[in-house]
């Protein structure tokens, strides 16, 4: 029988031990004996309970391939997600160059309360938030008329936000860099139209 207050104190965690010449182990003074292997003496384990309620060991040199297999599965993703973030990034400023408008502009959105909630990730977004021309100089071409800190595509009489998190939009790409997210408004994009490179 094992002593309950030896096991309350060994049932968590992982604990070092070494395996004796006879094969056992012993953990915090009470020897345990190896069941379906063999180990040399003197190899250094850590055991622990599973969630079988058995007892069992890793030799040390298993548990540290076991963790650098996982830092290296770490570092693939983060490299992988490093370059999509990069390629986001790549991709929105070519497509922002290509339009040439005659005004200073920028990439806004239309901020929701919604977006600003403890629930959210308080930027002012929701799943519909689409990336506009916000423009930073008056713009007045035949019948389009804007004025700065207005949306490409909203008229006086609509509405360019509330501005309660910011006036512009800005992606972060994997280096950890700042940039313009891509305009994705159809609207803004129609305005534009006249204006984009081909």
């Amino acid at each position: 029988m094992l002593d309950p207050i030896w096991f309350n104190t060994v049932r968590y965690g992982q604990h070092a031990a070494e395996v004796a010449v006879d094969g056992s182990l012993t953990v915090a003074g009470v020897r345990l004996r190896l069941c379906n292997a063999t180990l040399d003496a003197g190899t250094a384990v850590n055991v622990w309970l599973n969630g079988l309620g058995y007892f069992v060991c890793a030799t040390c040199d298993e548990i540290e391939r076991e963790a650098q297999a996982w830092r290296d599965a770490q570092a693939a993703k983060a490299e992988d997600r490093r370059r999509k973030l990069n390629s986001l990034r790549a991709e929105a400023e070519a497509f922002n160059a290509r339009m040439e408008l005659p005004v200073r502009w920028d990439v806004g959105i239309k901020d929701v309360l919604s977006g600003l909630s403890e629930t959210s990730w308080g930027d002012g977004r929701s799943k519909a938030t689409v990336e506009h021309v916000y423009l930073l100089e008056d713009l007045e071409v035949g019948r389009l008329k804007r004025r700065a800190g207005d949306l490409l595509c909203t008229t006086a009489s609509g509405t360019n936000g509330k501005r309660w998190s910011s006036t512009v939009a800005q992606g972060l790409d994997g280096d950890g860099t700042l940039f313009q997210p891509k305009v994705t408004c159809k609207a803004c994009l129609a305005h534009a139209k006249r204006w984009m490179k081909t």
